[in-house]
């Protein structure tokens, strides 16, 4: 039975992230800078993953001092550190894997993450991805989320080519409403009741939370 909880961090903009954030995840998997990054915060994670290119070699030995498993591959290598990672956690047959510190940096790799999302979802496993100011699920059938006052905005919008969406305890709401990828109709929605539920009828939707800044 799928019971487990998958964290997965990077090495970029993860300053805020806590051992509050992660204890409800097992394994935690640093990924390449990732792994070092959290054990300046006294966190250590269960495995470490990467060619650690972006480490110094004093990191990477505090890094095989203290972690207790690692995986290390070449840097001459078709897949990125991030990939690797996902594709170890999905061999655990999580319900849910959750990426922090793959935004924040280069353009390239968040892009790439947000396409590995999908890999994700296609695993029939809860794709999520974290930062400080959001956190964005892929959705497809219903979905709910609970009303959470520091993350005040709710958007809804295409993943695939066009979606089909039903929202109800917003502000704005919605029924059996197609979107094509490009508009932006669903953008900046306020949960108004307890929790907003959400039905994805057709097709594959990104659910993002925000903070007001």
């Amino acid at each position: 039975m799928k019971s487990n909880k998958v964290a997965i961090v990077a090495g970029s903009d993860i300053d805020w992230v806590s051992k509050k954030d992660l204890k409800f995840y097992s394994p935690v998997i640093g990924v390449d800078r990732g792994a070092f990054a959290l054990l300046q915060k006294g966190i250590i994670p269960d495995i470490a993953i990467g060619d650690f290119d972006s480490v110094t070699k004093m990191e990477l030995k505090e890094i095989r001092k203290k972690v207790t498993h690692i995986k290390e591959y070449s840097p001459d290598k078709d897949q990125t550190d991030l990939e690797l990672s996902i594709k170890y956690a999905l061999t655990l047959d999580p319900q849910e894997i959750v990426l922090f510190g793959t935004t924040g940096g280069r353009f390239d790799q968040t892009i790439a993450a947000l396409h590995l999302l999908e890999i994700i979802h296609k695993h029939n496993c809860r794709a999520v991805l974290r930062d400080e100011q959001n956190w964005m699920s892929m959705v497809s059938g219903k979905y709910q989320i609970q009303k959470n006052k520091d993350f005040s905005y709710l958007s809804i919008l295409p993943c695939s080519d066009e979606v089909t969406v039903t929202l109800t305890g917003c502000k704005y709401s919605l029924e059996k409403h197609r979107m094509e990828k490009g508009t932006t109709l669903g953008v900046s929605n306020i949960i108004t009741s307890g929790f907003a539920d959400i039905t994805v009828h057709k097709g594959i939707a990104y659910v993002v939370c925000s903070r007001d800044q």
